[in-house]
């Protein structure tokens, strides 16, 4: 019997210090976090030239130390080589809030995917000539992919691994998105749900130029890895 007390004494208190674990965060919002960092990320022009109209999908792994500081930035299959860019970029940017256990501060690393869009300048038209600060979505654009993904990881598409589009759009002076169109995609047949995904955004930061609001063109490319 008091073997038995001993084992329950035992359970409880593993659960205990489970619960006391708070893993490591960004002391801003993630999806800000990543749309700094991504910002941040100086990039070679040429690797811009080759994926223009595209996006850059990276995933590093970081150490965080117990004063919340990154050390030791590492990417998978850097072809790239962004991990001196990568380096420096995360040197500029807020320490993070460092994983706990039972209250003490202890080191540990996380795999994180960045997602970044290579911009697109349009030659035909341009509404907006000297936007000073470009339109975003409210939730920034690392928020606007993770749902992107998750919706059409819900969708049933067995035989496609990947989807490759790309969206243009103007976004007006209240935010509101018009003219959505998809100008490329390796499946077509989700054109239309792509369009209707982006039709229900909530409406996005408009550009801004000279302290005002203005329309502007935005050209969004849409890479999506499918989970079957």
């Amino acid at each position: 019997m008091n073997n038995f007390f001993l084992f329950l004494f035992v359970v409880f208190f593993s659960l205990k210090i489970n619960g006391q674990i708070i893993e490591a965060s960004p002391k801003i919002p993630t999806n800000d976090y990543l749309d700094l960092l991504a910002t941040n990320l100086e990039i070679h022009e040429e690797i811009i030239k080759k994926h223009q109209n595209s996006s850059i999908d990276i995933t590093f792994i970081i150490t965080i130390a117990k004063d919340g500081s990154i050390i030791n930035p590492r990417i998978k299959n850097d072809s790239l080589n962004l991990e001196p860019a990568l380096k420096k970029a995360l040197e500029n940017l807020p320490k993070w809030n460092p994983k706990t256990e039972n209250g003490v501060a202890v080191v540990s690393r996380k795999a994180i995917n960045l997602i970044i869009p290579v911009e697109q300048t349009f030659d035909e038209n341009p509404i907006a000539e000297q936007v000073y600060m470009k339109a975003s979505p409210k939730d920034g654009l690392q928020g606007l992919y993770k749902n992107y993904a998750k919706s059409f990881n819900s969708t049933k598409l067995t035989h496609i691994k990947e989807i490759n589009m790309r969206a243009t759009f103007t976004v007006e002076e209240d935010g509101s998105l018009t003219n959505i169109k998809i100008v490329e995609s390796n499946v077509p047949s989700l054109n239309r749900k792509a369009i209707r995904l982006i039709e229900s955004l909530p409406k996005w930061n408009p550009a801004i130029e000279n302290g005002k609001p203005v329309r502007s063109s935005f050209s969004l490319p849409l890479k999506i890895k499918i989970n079957n």
